[in-house]
């Protein structure tokens, strides 16, 4: 459902700046956009560096998995997926229309919702008290917001 989102959001995004439809471009919105992008690139791998072995493309939990605690999962539950929200955010920024940076952020924060509750259950149903605790110390995706 992400990957289809994504590849939504491209799509979308590109159509509509061949339409010429909602475009707002400017240098300031490019280099958010940019800056949003590129920090969430570096999120992403700063996430994958501190899961090492433990990444999966798949919401999985293997026998000795355990909770990350270091690097951006000191503050947030899900740093990977805040990452690629900040990555399709920005690469709608990039383009210059405000209308698909709004569609195509909500169709990617709806789909990373589901999966994130999907996640979460799981991790509650492996890991019990210990992801409940764990959890109540961060945000799930926004720091000081959500």
């Amino acid at each position: 459902m992400i990957l289809v989102a994504v590849l939504a959001t491209v799509v979308v995004s590109l159509i509509m700046r061949e339409w010429e439809v909602g475009i707002l471009f400017s240098k300031p919105l490019w280099w958010i956009g940019l800056g949003l992008y590129a920090s969430g690139v570096l999120l992403r791998y700063w996430g994958i560096l501190h899961l090492k072995e433990q990444f999966t493309r798949d919401v999985s939990v293997k026998e000795g998995d355990r909770l990350v605690s270091s690097g951006p999962y000191r503050k947030l539950r899900h740093p990977l997926y805040t990452g690629l929200f900040f990555i399709i955010v920005g690469f709608c920024l990039g383009v210059g229309n405000l209308w698909t940076t709004f569609i195509c952020g909500g169709i990617v924060a709806f789909a990373l919702l589901h999966r994130i509750r999907i996640e979460e259950a799981m991790l509650i149903q492996t890991h019990g008290d210990r992801y409940e605790k764990w959890s109540r110390s961060r945000y799930r995706l926004i720091p000081f917001v959500y």
